[in-house]
């Protein structure tokens, strides 16, 4: 039986700033301490933590903790709204969407043409998301913030531990390599990029923004050209086996049914 070797100080390390950050992320306005408190960790690893997120622009010092209860408050910590942003792209049957958004979930600017991609070529279609990638990294860059990933939206099959797009019938697209292709037309080599179904991000953007933290499992359902779904079980989004887990505007009801465009029958 083979087993893995013990976890080395970088992975410790990215694993309790994720930690961290996360914590901050979700309790806003808490001290240095009680984010040690909540974690388990240190105070003093926390601390050095929390420096070099400071450094690097991902959280800010605040005013003083607000916290029932005697004793010194300790200044309050928060995620930085001039850190880095993050860039997200919807590639719409009808329209071709794109964002820049804070930390703090914040949309600082945003786009959407009116393009169709339906009917498109891939070519033309990537092309058209090329463009209004680089639009948004030019106005990133003239409002002096960084671009800290890509995240792609797509309303087809998309496999999630690869990026290829399986299917998107209503756009006419079929086994093409989002994430290979985007990577090499937008120049984003140095930064995260995900793509993925549309509906099961729009899941995602339900669990983290939705405002209701006791909402931990739920079907999205997303319905516009197509029907699809992002369902989100124990706080995380359940993709099945390949990614098409929400995928029920594509369900097979009558095997000997009438053929779909996606490729499947009734």
């Amino acid at each position: 039986m083979n087993q893995s070797g013990p976890a080395g100080q970088h992975t410790v390390r990215r694993h309790n700033s994720a930690l961290v950050l996360n914590t901050i992320a979700t309790a806003d306005g808490l001290s240095r301490a009680s984010v040690a408190a909540r974690t388990g960790l240190t105070k003093a690893t926390v601390s050095s933590l929390v420096d070099r997120m400071i450094t690097a622009g991902l959280v800010v010092d605040g005013g003083p903790e607000h916290r029932v209860g005697r004793g010194r408050r300790g200044t309050a910590l928060s995620l930085s709204p001039t850190g880095p942003h993050g860039l997200g792209v919807e590639i719409g049957v009808d329209t071709l969407s794109c964002a820049l958004v804070d930390l703090t979930g914040r949309v600082r600017v945003s786009w959407t043409r009116d393009v169709e991609p339906r009917g498109r070529t891939v070519e033309e279609g990537l092309s058209q998301v090329a463009d209004l990638v680089g639009l948004a990294q030019a106005e990133a860059a003239r409002l002096g913030v960084s671009v800290g990933g890509v995240g792609v939206a797509v309303p087809g099959l998309v496999e999630s531990s690869t990026g290829l797009l399986r299917s998107a019938p209503n756009l006419g697209w079929r086994d093409v390599p989002l994430h290979t292709e985007l990577r090499a037309r937008t120049g984003v080599t140095d930064r995260p990029l995900l793509v993925g179904n549309e509906a099961n991000l729009a899941g995602l953007a339900e669990l983290w923004f939705g405002g209701r933290e006791d909402r931990r499992d739920f079907v999205h359902v997303s319905g516009e050209i197509g029907i699809g779904a992002g369902l989100v079980v124990s706080g995380e989004l359940f993709p099945g086996v390949r990614g098409f887990g929400g995928e029920i505007g594509h369900l097979s009801v009558d095997p000997a049914g009438p053929p779909c465009s996606c490729g499947g029958r009734g």
